[in-house]
């Protein structure tokens, strides 16, 4: 596969979100259907650049989106999809391992799935990095005592 082979997949995803939220508020479940195949779209783009952390970022982004309708809908399928959305947040974290968002979401996601030491851990985390605690000291920087 070609370096941006992923490309194509993740612009088609991104073209779904986009009209799915054109119509979001007038017919959900269109919506709802044009997100689903957005994550399709974010699939099959995370399965050809496994490495690739946007690809990632936004197939867990889509399972959120879904866990987020099937909470709404009162589905016990729910947990089930928070929790896979948790896993690959935290999979596009190992990818972009200072990126403050996805460890927030993770942290989200863990919470929804009801498991609150998860979101916990993972909340810290984000807000470690989101106040900039991720930054090393230069070689020649010296603290004082």
């Amino acid at each position: 596969m070609t370096a941006d082979s992923h490309s194509p997949h993740l612009d088609a995803g991104k073209q779904f979100v986009a009209e799915a939220q054109k119509i979001a508020t007038t017919d959900f479940a269109a919506a709802r259907a044009l997100w689903q195949q957005a994550g399709q779209a974010f699939y099959r783009a995370h399965q050809a650049d496994r490495n690739q952390p946007e690809a990632a970022m936004r197939l867990a982004q889509a399972w959120m989106a879904e866990a987020h309708a099937l909470h709404k809908e009162g589905s016990p399928n729910a947990t089930v999809m928070w929790q896979n959305a948790a896993a690959q947040n935290e999979l596009a974290f190992d990818l972009d391992p200072r990126n403050a968002r996805l460890a927030m979401a993770a942290a989200s996601c863990h919470h929804y799935a009801g498991d609150a030491e998860a979101a916990e851990a993972w909340m810290q985390i984000g807000q470690h990095l989101a106040s900039g605690g991720d930054q090393t000291q230069e070689s020649g920087d010296q603290t004082p005592d």
